[in-house]
């Protein structure tokens, strides 16, 4: 077995994500007022905003913790030179520090945030295949790439633009197999997220809930994959001698299904050569016909805690939780005999992660 293999499923697997353009459209959704409770609040209502301005720069140190559950049936020639792994139980922890500098964004009252980071301290245990895994050596499918993105969002936070989708991305996803969710583009896996939570419009204090729905266009024929956020203030509390929000935060993605197999028909066309023969193109149409390259995920949702500063305009602090399955089924002629061969695979990733601020303006 290779050290790649689970890296490499997992990446196809996971591209999808990333399919979107560069923009995505945010609206916010339900009664035009924010609901609030009928009971008098404790805590007097205010805008919630984020205080940014060009040349700041955020600290925060990072833990992650993560579950993979994998099995995998069929002939992995479809997956080239690479050993396809039968089952995996992978449990990885790391810890970093990740990097927010803020610049002026392309239109007023927006900013552009340049996130980079790295998890230097990584550790994993588990099985493949039954082996156990020597976390000692680190294999490659459990490393995760360093982030280093681009996101322009406005004062609530709502994202405006994330260079780390496109069509560009796909490419370098799908044939790069870089690691997992260091682009920011995976749900569940967003590693590259800007620090925060899209805030209401209006403004909101204990008990007061708040919906967001954004809307990636899909690639190709795929339809648009759209994320529901919906966040409500749970209380306020002192983190050291500042007073929080604390804000509860539920996201759910709209179940994926792509099938790859006619940007691959579009690949193997191509090599067609004009003058070939009736025999050859009739194989070529069998293949085409029986190609398929299918990925799915279901809807994957996350929830969050943010302890939101008022008065500093940031996030102290960010816990979340998530849960993403995903599967795939492949049916891919041989290198060697050409062939049509078939594998199936089944993925769970279950992953918690926190962000906690460490220093900036007003740390």
């Amino acid at each position: 077995m290779t050290k790649r293999s689970l890296t490499l499923i997992a990446a196809l697997a996971l591209v999808v994500a990333s399919c979107g353009g560069a923009v995505q459209d945010t609206t916010t959704t339900g009664a035009p007022d924010v609901e609030t409770t009928t009971t008098a609040p404790a805590v007097e209502a205010v805008l919630l905003s984020y205080s940014l301005a060009a040349g700041d720069e955020f600290q925060y140190e990072v833990t992650i913790d993560q579950h993979i559950e994998m099995s995998a049936e069929g002939d992995e020639s479809t997956m080239a030179e690479e050993e396809m792994p039968g089952s995996a139980s992978i449990d990885l922890s790391g810890t970093g520090t990740f990097t927010q500098v803020v610049s002026d964004g392309p239109t007023a009252g927006t900013y552009e945030v340049h996130i980079t980071g790295d998890f230097t301290d990584v550790s994993v245990t588990g099985t493949v295949d039954g082996e156990p895994v020597d976390s000692s050596e680190t294999p490659d499918f459990a490393e995760i790439d360093p982030v280093d993105v681009t996101v322009v969002v406005d004062e609530q936070g709502k994202l405006v633009e994330d260079s780390a989708t496109g069509q560009d991305q796909l490419g370098s996803d799908l044939f790069g197999l870089g690691g997992l969710g260091g682009d920011g583009s995976v749900p569940g896996l967003d590693l590259g997220r800007f620090i925060g939570i899209p805030l209401s419009d209006q403004e909101v204090t204990v008990g007061d809930t708040w919906t967001e729905e954004i809307e990636t266009p899909g690639m190709m024929d795929v339809e648009p994959i759209v994320t529901t956020v919906t966040s409500e203030v749970t209380g306020v509390e002192e983190t050291g001698d500042v007073e929080v929000f604390v804000i509860e935060t539920t996201t759910s993605t709209s179940p994926i299904e792509f099938d790859l197999a006619q940007f691959f028909a579009g690949m193997f066309g191509a090599f067609m050569p004009d003058g070939a023969s009736d025999e050859e193109k009739a194989e070529m149409e069998t293949v085409l016909a029986e190609l398929r390259f299918l990925i799915s995920i279901d809807e994957s949702t996350s929830e969050s805690a943010t302890r939101f500063d008022p008065a500093a305009g940031l996030a102290r602090q960010v816990d979340s939780t998530s849960a993403t399955n995903i599967a795939m089924d492949i049916n891919f002629p041989d290198e060697e005999t050409n062939e049509m061969v078939g594998f199936v695979m089944n993925m769970t990733l279950d992953q918690d992660i926190s962000y906690r601020m460490i220093s900036g303006p007003t740390a």
